[in-house]
């Protein structure tokens, strides 16, 4: 069976634009959006591009479509809008920017796309606490193009002076909102600045977080310099009572931790199980914790091959996060993709980094996310297994410099008064005090990365298809739903996902 090609990647891409532009042509403006929305995942899954000009186009046209225009207004200062795909506590960065807005005193519209709020008692806390603040929750049960005009309509009764955008890659709905909206500040929160997402056009500035995203965005989303705008960020610490560590885990062991979506720790040739190697044979009193969600046969598998059932403990998705950061002695980032929020967890608890990426994947540099008040001498991550083997043995022989190199990353976290502060000053004068560094990125190796996942480890793409388009797949995209079948075995277990999607 022949591995997933960029050409076919490209070619299902392009297929399902072209659907986008058909049903565009003849009204059908709910097919186009859902054809859209296909095309930006394949996009994101990939990442080959970071943005594009026909999707965009599209978006602007349909939004001019549907929207009425009669609702015209003169924005009215001090109101801003917070419009969030996600609204999940301890996820993303609404809580942050939320904080800061309330810190302001200004009249809050917070807008939620997803309606089922179990999983934001947090943010809705927040929210009902503060007399400034409306929440407006899109109802589920209309369809895009009714959520569009159901939106815009609220936006424009409320008459925000300003709007910060919490997106997915593929917000349709979001993006055709905020096209018809050009009197309005529109600030882009750039949540996912390594990949592809939908919202180039209908933005004024993008917030980036490092200096990384704001070469993607200048040298790929063709975004000016002026648009963009770094706001560093860190993370939020709430989370539940601690439940405790595997009992087999001595006293005295040096626990080093890590974490992620285990896709994150795949790809590269296998590179991360190499460290986990490196770390474990460096001394025989470390263990590995390794808190993970997706797919784990590989890990297991690895682990299972070693004999390592009593050095690396698998400990699932953790709701007591921070009380695992704090019962550990060193975090390791994963590889080949890292996990800012993780690293910044450990940084603000004063913990010590183990870093290591190739130099075609600058994304993974640790300092793009622990970068508050930096200086050039500052350094965690390392690029060649010599250095990275020395650091972690200098981290695990001595807990005084593990200590020291905790609090050198703690000072490197902007703190919840120091982020509302430089916000407001951000976005008052829309202007950076000094350019982002400019540097050269290997984009063609970040989407080999992504290919060798998924050929290796995901295959997901085959069952994307096949959930979008269900049986009518067979005939837009036969190579791919063989190659699916090649795979998987169990169809009545696919065709019930099928049916029921």
């Amino acid at each position: 069976m022949s591995e997933l090609a960029i050409k076919e990647i490209k070619n299902a891409f392009d297929k399902v634009k072209l659907l986008a532009k058909k049903e565009y042509l003849i009204g059908h403006y709910e097919t186009s959006l859902k054809h859209i929305e296909t095309a930006a995942e394949i996009a994101y899954m990939f990442n080959w591009i970071y943005t594009d000009e026909e999707l965009e186009n599209l978006l602007a046209a349909i939004s001019n479509a549907v929207i009425p225009k009669k609702n015209k207004f003169s924005p009215i200062s001090g109101k801003i809008v917070f419009y969030d795909f996600l609204a999940l506590d301890n996820r993303g960065l609404t809580q942050q920017y939320l904080r800061a807005l309330i810190s302001w005193g200004c009249e809050l519209l917070f807008i939620s796309e997803r309606s089922d709020l179990n999983n934001s008692k947090g943010i809705l806390k927040e929210i009902e606490g503060y007399s400034k603040a409306e929440l407006f929750v899109v109802d589920n049960l209309l369809t895009n193009v009714e959520k569009i005009k159901s939106v815009y309509n609220k936006i424009a009764e409320f008459k925000p002076e300003k709007a910060f955008l919490h997106l997915h890659p593929a917000s349709v709905v979001a993006v055709s909102i905020w096209n018809a909206f050009p009197n309005v500040a529109r600030y882009q929160v750039n949540l996912t600045d390594h990949a592809f997402w939908l919202g180039t056009k209908c933005i004024n500035y993008s917030l980036e977080f490092r200096d990384y995203g704001c070469n993607v965005s200048y040298q790929q989303r063709n975004l000016s310099e002026e648009k963009l705008l770094i706001q560093p960020f860190y993370p939020i610490m709430e989370c539940q009572p601690f439940i405790g560590l595997p009992l087999e885990i001595p006293n005295d062991a040096i626990k080093i931790f890590t974490g992620g979506t285990y896709y994150k720790m795949y790809g590269k040739s296998g590179m991360f199980f190499e460290l986990l190697k490196i770390l474990i044979e460096i001394n025989q009193k470390v263990v590995i914790l390794l808190a993970g969600e997706g797919n784990d046969v590989p890990m297991k598998q690895f682990i299972y091959e070693n004999k390592y059932e009593n050095r690396i403990f698998l400990l699932g998705s953790r709701p007591d996060i921070t009380h695992v950061f704090e019962n550990c002695d060193i975090y390791l980032s994963t590889y080949p993709v890292t996990g800012g929020l993780m690293g910044q967890y450990a940084a603000n608890l004063a913990k010590p980094l183990l870093s290591y990426t190739s130099e075609d994947i600058p994304c993974n540099f640790s300092e793009g996310f622990i970068n508050w008040n930096i200086d050039s001498d500052f350094k965690i991550t390392h690029t060649t297994l010599d250095l990275f083997k020395a650091e972690a043995l200098k981290m695990i022989e001595s807990k005084d410099y593990r200590e020291k190199k905790g609090e050198e990353n703690k000072k490197h976290i902007i703190t919840k008064n120091e982020f509302s502060i430089h916000l407001k000053d951000l976005v008052t004068k829309n202007k950076m005090d000094r350019p982002f560094k400019k540097v050269s990125i290997d984009y063609i190796a970040f989407s080999n990365l992504y290919i060798e996942m998924e050929n290796k480890y995901l295959k997901q793409f085959g069952l994307f298809i096949l959930l979008r388009f269900k049986f009518r797949s067979v005939l837009l995209f036969p190579k791919q739903i063989i190659s699916f079948v090649l795979l998987f075995s169990n169809w009545k277990l696919i065709f019930n996902r099928i049916l029921k999607s």
